[in-house]
């Protein structure tokens, strides 16, 4: 008598039942609320406690040590013209010194705007995702309305993101009236070179890492787009001859 073979339906069958199912929490099933928020307050502390303070701690450090905490020494000039500075900029991102070039120019321009801010000031009371992005405006008065406007309406990052580029490019507005407009090509290469350096150090924004995070095809995908980029400069040099 010939045996039957089991189907594959029969064998799926037959393991799932020896499979134990695992409970997953309420929480998975169904959306708590109250777990979401209670989750928000206590990374919103630990963030408080930990990225804030360190933000707070290092910047007035490097304000103290490094311009004998004035902020018109910081603001008179770039700090890639800080020699000493500019040599702590180039151990970052290293092993004996793993702090990104970006966290340490922020915390930097945050301790001297801050400085220049009174105690009361609301932009104090903001997390450090906000202030840094507030970090655009150069006029201390624009710079504290928008921090009340952000508290006030719990601006999320994104929006508070929005409303800055507005001001920016209504600043921009009234500071062209009554000058030559910049010509096109002029602002398009302007721009691009905004887009990839760092405002701080004059440095390439994206790092290492960045590259590191991205997927085979995306990485392509930039190779692809760079080459184009490299022959619409080189056409673009040679009309500026």
């Amino acid at each position: 008598m010939v045996e039957r073979r089991s189907t594959v339906a029969e064998r799926d069958a037959s393991n799932n039942a020896n499979v134990t199912l695992v409970a997953l929490p309420r929480s998975a099933e169904k959306i708590d609320r109250e777990l979401v928020e209670r989750a928000v307050s206590h990374i919103r502390d630990v963030l408080a406690k930990t990225v804030t303070r360190g933000t707070d701690e290092v910047g007035a450090y490097l304000l103290q040590a490094f311009y004998d905490d004035d902020p018109a020494l910081y603001f008179s000039a770039s700090p890639n013209k800080h020699a000493s500075l500019r040599l702590l900029i180039e151990r970052c991102e290293s092993m004996d010194f793993p702090v990104s070039r970006t966290f340490l120019a922020n915390a930097l321009r945050l301790a001297a705007v801050s400085k220049e801010l009174p105690r009361e000031a609301t932009f104090r009371r903001l997390p450090s995702s906000h202030r840094v992005e507030l970090l655009r405006l150069k006029v201390p008065e624009n710079v504290e309305r928008l921090a009340s406007k952000a508290l006030s309406g719990k601006l999320s990052v994104q929006k508070l993101r929005a409303l800055i580029q507005n001001e920016v490019e209504r600043s921009s507005a009234d500071s062209d009236r009554g000058r030559k407009r910049t010509p096109p090509v002029l602002r398009v290469i302007e721009a691009c070179l905004r887009a990839v350096r760092d405002e701080e150090t004059g440095r390439l924004l994206f790092r290492r890492s960045d590259i590191d995070n991205m997927t085979e095809e995306q990485v392509a995908r930039a190779q692809t787009a760079l080459a184009s980029l490299e022959k619409r400069v080189a056409d673009l040099r040679r009309l500026l001859g």
